[in-house]
């Protein structure tokens, strides 16, 4: 994997819980963040003062970020146009994109295989973590960028339509109870 990216860091450690502050210019990504199975950024992020922030930490659209704290270790693109930092439980593999589509790189991790090996590499019983050398362990199959990116479009047509399928279902629940309800209180 290490000849795909231009970088591989931890997210940022806090020393105390992250407190939301008034005047906070930068947001952080925490794993509560996280929705659609571990696919999503939420929009409701904690905000903080950068000046508190070494900028290294700063992500950049296009960073993966990988979760490496607990028993779900997937990936997923930042594509948020805002200042941001993630918090430790994150690895943000920052990819050349000259070489690999991020969108690609997350799908690619998110994959049975390599989550399997995911998980028969990472250590910890109580919390598992997964190191570095097993993200850097990770051994991509990488067609050309064109066929990347088709795989990433397809891939975000089927969340996309997982998401609607299921609002769907949702609504048409509530309507058959809607029109039960009406029916036996008539």
């Amino acid at each position: 994997m290490k000849e795909v990216l231009e970088g591989v860091f931890s997210g940022y450690s806090f020393r105390s819980k992250v407190e939301n502050e008034e005047e906070g210019d930068v947001s952080v990504i925490q794993m509560k963040d996280l929705g659609n199975g571990y696919q999503d950024i939420g929009d409701q992020l904690v905000k903080i003062r950068s000046e508190n922030i070494p900028e290294k930490y700063w992500l950049r659209p296009g960073d993966v970020l990988f979760i490496s704290k607990g028993a779900n270790n997937y990936a997923l693109v930042f594509d948020k146009a805002i200042k941001a930092v993630a918090a430790s439980a994150f690895f943000v593999l920052r990819p050349d994109q000259r070489k690999i589509v991020p969108e690609y790189l997350a799908w690619y991790i998110n994959q049975k295989e390599t989550q399997r090996y995911i998980e028969e590499n990472r250590a910890g019983t109580y919390i598992p973590n997964v190191n570095k050398a097993t993200v850097l362990g990770i051994n991509i199959k990488l067609p050309p960028l064109e066929e990347q990116k088709f795989i990433a479009k397809v891939d975000f047509l089927r969340k996309r339509e997982y998401l609607l399928t299921n609002e769907l279902l949702a609504k048409r629940e509530q309507l058959i109870a809607q029109k039960l309800l009406k029916k036996i209180n008539e």
